[in-house]
């Protein structure tokens, strides 16, 4: 099974090609990549490129999209409202992911309706530091009862109020993920860079393999890849 960062993104301070030897450093044979466009780097294996909605011409961009060799899916940060476009994404059978924060779970259900198949990025960004919330909890078992909603256990490091970062803080978020959703439709995500300097690309990776706990190899292996892979349509290497 191959491994993946589902959730990577670039800077100036912090270009894709910093994030290469990382990768292969620690066996993964690459990254997803959130930005409008993707360099030509092995490692990249999929682009998912933002987008602002309600777009005009929204049909166009996303055939231009689609016409960059590693283009699998599009992101979108949630409002206040459900934007007008999403049945583009449905017709062309294109994934989506979904920033959004805990108040959006009402919304999620609809959205699900709408296109193929809908990530939550980063566990709709809860604070850790406050401990399980019932809006939290409640709206993220919702969300796993659309069969085709995952979620991305992804930007665990990245809020400078919950560093350091200890796992006891983060596990009952992610235990809790795994309960509703089960191992087949959660993903390991980094957030590099966003989780500089307050941690490195390893320490993201560490928060996530000491808060899933103990699984089988091949259980593992799904969260840190294979489920990444089936989500964005990403064909195995030859």
């Amino acid at each position: 099974m191959p491994r993946i960062d589902s959730h990577v993104l670039y800077s100036a301070l912090h270009p894709p090609e910093h994030l290469s030897p990382i990768l292969t450093r620690n066996r993964f044979d690459g990254a997803i990549l959130i930005a409008p466009t993707c360099p030509a780097i092995d490692n990249f294996l999929g682009l998912v490129v933002p987008v602002e909605l309600p777009a005009p011409g929204l049909a166009n961009l996303l055939d231009q999209y689609r016409a960059q060799p590693k283009f699998v899916g599009v992101s979108f940060s949630l409002d206040t409202e459900i934007p007008d476009g999403l049945g583009e994404l449905a017709r062309r059978g294109i994934p989506l992911d979904l920033h959004m924060q805990p108040r959006h779970f009402p919304l999620v259900e609809r959205i699900a309706e709408q296109v193929p198949r809908l990530v939550i990025d980063h566990l709709a960004r809860p604070r850790f530091a406050l401990g399980l919330t019932a809006e939290w909890a409640d709206g993220m078992e919702a969300a796993a009862r659309c069969g085709n909603v995952y979620c991305k256990v992804s930007g665990l490091l990245s809020d400078p109020a919950d560093t350091p970062w200890t796992a006891r803080s983060i596990r009952p978020f992610v235990q809790h993920v795994l309960s509703v959703f089960g191992t087949d439709r959660v993903m390991f995500g980094s957030e590099w860079p966003a989780c500089l300097p307050a941690a490195t690309w390893k320490e993201t990776l560490a928060a996530f393999t000491q808060s899933i706990g103990a699984h089988t190899m091949e259980t593992r292996e799904r969260l840190l890849g294979a489920n990444a892979q089936r989500f964005y349509g990403i064909q195995p290497k030859a």
